[in-house]
């Protein structure tokens, strides 16, 4: 957990969730402000059959079971983003970051959604989202959580 710039608490950790194909990983972030806003980033060191896409839902519930206890999130209430770039793939190398809008439903005991759910963001729709949200760099964060990617 750390405490950025503008004084928000943002939680950051490296989360392993079960894929269909195997165990797969990724980069979590969660700015725990009255919006709570998760970006979950595609990280290279995770296979590329085990990616974030398809199995979103399954990886938001990973990223809300991995919060402190102290955390209070209301699930139905997060904005959740998938984000992709160079650290995503081996094959990526300079490609631009993504980020996706991804719209999921709550139930009261986990999330549903699939891949029609996912919004591409363009330059100034990914600004307004992100408006008061901090997020360092992929590289900078998984090298302060001391991750090889």
């Amino acid at each position: 957990m750390i405490t950025t710039r503008s004084g928000e608490r943002q939680f950051q950790a490296v989360v392993h969730w079960r894929h269909e194909f195997g165990p797969a990983h990724c980069l979590a972030r969660v700015q725990l402000s009255a919006r709570p806003v998760a970006i979950v980033s595609e990280i290279r060191s995770s296979p590329d059959e085990l990616g974030i896409g398809s199995e979103f839902p399954v990886v938001a519930g990973a990223v809300l079971a991995a919060l402190p206890p102290d955390v209070e999130v209301a699930p139905e209430d997060v904005t959740w983003l998938a984000h992709y770039g160079e650290f995503s793939s081996y094959d990526a190398y300079a490609a631009p970051e993504d980020l996706d809008r991804v719209d999921l439903r709550w139930d009261g005991a986990r999330y549903h959604g699939d891949l029609e759910d996912h919004h591409i963001l363009e330059g100034d729709d990914a600004a307004r989202l992100l408006a008061g949200v901090e997020f360092a760099p992929v590289p900078d964060v998984l090298g302060d959580l001391g991750w090889t990617y």
